[in-house]
């Protein structure tokens, strides 16, 4: 449930940042960027839970999958194939050996951090906002 909230969120902030994001290479690529970095925030998401101070990385690795999707929106992907390509790329993300997901993680991480950082200053309001309310839903109690 909460993927179509965040695919929805990035794609009314495509909208919003049509002139100003890049997009990444591909669908697939971008799949492939945010379920990395999905499987990285749910673990971040675990330890903030706990108590652990992970708030600003858990924040900036949320505002990089949403910068990158919100660019596969901008370049005409649509929820119903975005949803197929981001199962698919879990599934495999789930196979990746531990080093090469690290590094896969690291790179998506820098990515979608570059289009936030070159995003307008409403852009990366826009972002960081949904990246918070997306935040919130992954460390409330449950």
């Amino acid at each position: 449930m909460r993927t179509p909230l965040l695919l929805g969120t990035a794609f009314g902030l495509a909208i919003l940042a049509a002139p100003t994001l890049a997009a990444p290479a591909s669908a697939p690529h971008a799949a492939a960027c945010v379920a990395a970095l999905k499987a990285q925030e749910a673990g971040l998401a675990e330890t903030a839970k706990a108590g652990g101070a992970v708030e600003p990385v858990l924040t900036q690795v949320v505002r990089s999958g949403i910068a990158i999707i919100g660019t596969q929106y901008l370049a005409g992907l649509r929820e119903g194939e975005a949803r197929q390509l981001l199962k698919a790329a879990e599934k495999e993300f789930e196979t990746v050996p531990p080093a090469e997901a690290e590094e896969r993680q690291a790179r998506c991480l820098h990515e979608g951090d570059s289009l936030y950082q070159h995003a307008s200053a409403l852009e990366r309001s826009l972002i960081t906002s949904a990246a918070q309310r997306r935040i919130r839903r992954m460390t409330a109690p449950t």
